[in-house]
């Protein structure tokens, strides 16, 4: 009834001449989800040996266990392909508001290795220095591997700016690291499926507790979460899952107004129940 949660809390220290964004791109995190839960570090000019945590602790999706799941407001991407209970959980950038990420289900329609970019006329447009196609190297957008979702011109894959990894930074596609997304394109057949969800409040249990883990709201697709959580406590204090008299209205809505972005701690189970 309740999804595990996973991962486990960390940490990594500033060195000379970092940026956040250079910390994320190190540590193989997006970059947003790190500013999130270090808002006081200065992004640029953060000092030496500073200690940030990492979001490397999460709830698993409301989602079946099948190929890979993208959730949008989370920033990441948890690859079941080679285990169904403990994923492969990767960074990501997705579209931005004006260009978002199809929320809908896919399967992997083909593969490419040093793709060409054919830039759409729409970006062209923004951009008309652009030429029409951009071919491999380092100045393509798309790294170098391409997974196609479905027959659509949207596709998940490598960059040319690993700063922009953590981010709503692309017009519409699913944007790795590069050592990440080469991995998962060696492992990853045509036909795997892909759902791209939108759930910016998961609720899960680890060690006889209950964790609520909130995300911004991306896309202005779920304004106010809070009664949707609160009503999923009640029915499984109902259901005798929960404590319910060890849950506090005031704090599960505190974790989902500072939306961190990690599982925190909001009540005890009556037992444990199988993820």
């Amino acid at each position: 009834m309740l999804a595990p949660v996973q991962g486990a809390e960390s940490y990594e220290f500033t060195h000379e001449d970092d940026t956040l964004l250079d910390v994320a791109a190190r540590a193989s995190v997006g970059f947003i989800p790190l500013h999130t839960l270090n808002p006081d570090v200065d992004v640029w000019i953060p000092p030496e040996n500073t200690r940030l945590r990492l979001p490397t602790d999460y709830i698993l999706p409301d989602a079946p266990h099948v190929g890979l799941v993208i959730n949008v407001p989370e920033l990441r991407l948890y690859d079941y392909t080679q285990s169904a209970d403990s994923p492969t959980v990767l960074a990501v950038a997705v579209g931005d508001i004006g260009d978002q990420t199809p929320i809908q289900d896919f399967r992997v329609g083909g593969k490419r290795v040093d793709p060409v970019w054919n830039v759409p006329e729409s970006i062209r447009a923004e951009r008309p220095d652009l030429p029409a196609a951009v071919p491999p190297g380092p100045d393509n957008p798309l790294g170098d591997r391409w997974l196609t979702l479905g027959a659509t011109s949207y596709g998940i894959h490598g960059t040319n700016n690993l700063w922009s990894i953590g981010r709503e930074a692309t017009h519409g596609c699913v944007r790795l690291y590069n050592s990440d997304m080469r991995a998962l394109f060696d492992r990853i057949p045509i036909g795997t499926p892909v759902r791209i969800m939108y759930q910016r409040v998961k609720i899960g249990q680890r060690d006889g507790s209950v964790f609520v883990e909130a995300h911004d709201d991306r896309y202005d697709r779920d304004f106010d979460p809070l009664p949707a959580t609160l009503a999923r406590l009640v029915a499984l204090d109902a259901l005798g899952l929960v404590d319910g008299g060890s849950i506090k209205e005031s704090e599960v809505r505190r974790v989902v107004t500072e939306s961190r972005g990690i599982p925190i701690r909001v009540g005890r189970l009556f037992q444990s129940p199988a993820p």
